[in-house]
């Protein structure tokens, strides 16, 4: 989880570098500081995830039928997270070298969001994301049958009901609604 975290933050350092480079240099120091809070809170928003997934996964569970230790479900689900290392590494090549933070600057701000949606890169890494998503829910899926005792049917319902919630808001955000 700590190696996701880095790679969180090396994205987070890279988008906040892109930021600076188009930024009055009087707002450059503001950018050092950014980029240092911008890493230490990519790493911790992944432990933090990574615990978040896990409640969610064992309170579902246990309606479920689930029985096991907390801990136990912490480390399978930790496993789930492997696939995000593939849509980390897109995500640092995309910020480092497909996407020009000074054509999103100079736009209108209040198209920025339509003009990033509409930016085939991002539809494809939003497609790609909803593949990596069903990926880890395929491993914590048999995850929660070992740390939890479940059977699979109960295991996947108990996966699927925030990941599928998680899938439509990505659908949502590529349609466009």
């Amino acid at each position: 989880m700590l190696f996701i975290g880095a790679l969180a933050a090396i994205s987070a350092i890279i988008t906040t570098q892109q930021i600076m480079s188009v930024i009055p240099e009087e707002l450059a120091v503001l950018g050092s500081v950014g980029i240092v809070f911008g890493a230490i809170a990519a790493v911790a928003g992944t432990l933090i995830g990574w615990v978040i997934y896990t409640a969610i996964f064992y309170i579902l569970s246990s309606f479920l039928g689930g029985q096991g230790d907390f801990k136990r479900t912490l480390e399978f689900v930790a496993y789930g997270f492997i696939p995000t290392i593939v849509s980390s590494l897109l995500t640092i090549y995309v910020m480092s070298s497909v996407i020009s933070m000074a054509d999103m600057i100079t736009q209108d701000p209040a198209n920025i969001k339509g003009t990033l949606l509409a930016d085939p890169t991002i539809q494809m890494i939003t497609i790609i994301g909803i593949i990596i998503n069903l990926w880890s829910a395929n491993i914590w899926r048999y995850g929660l049958v070992h740390a939890r005792n479940m059977t699979i049917k109960n295991a996947t319902i108990a996966v699927m009901i925030p990941i599928g919630i998680s899938i439509l808001f990505s659908i949502k955000s590529l349609i466009g609604l």
